[in-house]
């Protein structure tokens, strides 16, 4: 039985979490859903859905230093969970720490990249709090509402429902890669800059019998829905479809294993969802006629594990192992990857 405690992350949500009372207007559980479900009574048919991220590794490790990329992804970040539950935004509040370094020309653009990206998704910066300190930060909630009928949840899926992505994935730890690694003078300007699935999740809703973002990589999302669903998740080794191109050749370049940019825990914010085979057909029309082709990637079967299938054999990938990498390594990127790529080296494919 893979139990979500095997898992260093989860422990400590569990250890913070356990303190509290649920609410009782609360309507999912710790770590079914991407953003908290809360309902709003008889009167209305729709649940609030809202959610908060923060930004703190991400500017510390100077993964992210042009202030209008933070502000962008601040703001996607957050509005991502909405997206994974098939909501729709009402907007998103902001707290914003700056230091005394921080001159207007950066706080501009920081403001302008927030700006931007509640432009591109349709809604708004509803209000938030500003402070100073010794470095910045930065945390948004957004909030939205879903229809009752139609939430999207981590749980649900069934053997045979087909697993999809919205779009190929992968370029986010290839990001982190080259500017972790100093690497970055081959990144194209401007290739990073993802964007919330805010549209394809309300369509997904209509159809998916459980959804996650792939913020955190592919594989940590498929893990996690693995254990949720107490499902055996198995992933085609179809790496032209499945990963992006620029991803796949730098993985080509380095001689990493392609799979190796799902499994890093910096991910995107594509949407990792299942759906009923009865259902697909209908899906698949409808995505067409919006102009958006989602990926099948897999499938879900009886049982449980992560599986990466190659031809007719399916192997068992350690997704404990890769998932708790990150909490083992510290904020050691040289260590982490170094470990991450004998984990990679150890599915023979």
């Amino acid at each position: 039985m893979f139990m979500m405690n095997d898992i260093l992350e989860n422990k400590q949500i569990a250890r913070i979490a356990g303190k509290f009372h649920k609410a009782p207007h609360r309507m999912n559980d710790i770590h079914e859903t991407d953003a908290e479900i809360v309902d709003l009574g008889t009167t209305s048919e729709k649940y609030l859905a809202i959610t908060t991220d923060a930004l703190v590794e991400e500017i510390s490790s100077g993964l992210y230093e042009d202030p209008s990329l933070i502000g962008w992804m601040l703001a996607m970040a957050n509005f991502s969970d909405l997206a994974a539950v098939g909501a729709d935004p009402l907007g998103l509040l902001i707290a914003v720490t700056c230091a005394p370094s921080h001159d207007d020309t950066f706080l501009d653009q920081l403001s302008s990249g927030i700006s931007d990206a509640c432009d591109r998704l349709g809604t708004f910066v509803l209000g938030g709090d500003t402070n100073q300190g010794q470095s910045l930060m930065l945390c948004g909630t957004a909030v939205g509402t879903v229809p009752k009928s139609r939430v999207m949840r981590r749980v649900g899926a069934s053997p045979n429902d087909k697993l999809y992505l919205t779009a190929p994935a992968g370029l986010g730890n290839v990001y982190a890669f080259l500017r972790l690694a100093r690497k970055d003078n081959g990144l194209p300007q401007g290739l990073y800059k993802p964007v919330a699935r805010i549209s394809e999740g309300k369509m997904i809703r209509q159809f998916a019998s459980c959804c996650m973002d792939t913020s955190d990589g592919v594989i940590h999302t498929i893990d996690t829905l693995m254990r949720l669903n107490h499902r055996r998740f198995i992933l085609d080794a179809c790496w032209e479809k499945t990963v992006h191109p620029f991803a796949l050749k730098v993985c080509r370049a380095q001689g990493f294993p392609a799979w190796l940019v799902l499994a890093a825990i910096h991910g995107e914010f594509e949407l990792c969802f299942t759906v009923e085979p009865r259902k697909e057909e209908e899906f698949l029309r409808a995505a067409e006629r919006t102009g958006w082709t989602p990926i099948l990637i897999g499938e879900v079967n009886e049982g449980e594990g992560v599986f990466i299938r190659s031809g007719d054999k399916a192997v068992r990938v350690d997704s404990a192992a890769i998932r708790n990498l990150a909490d083992e390594a510290g904020s050691d990127p040289a260590a982490y990857i170094k470990h991450l790529l004998e984990v990679a080296h150890a599915v023979d494919l």
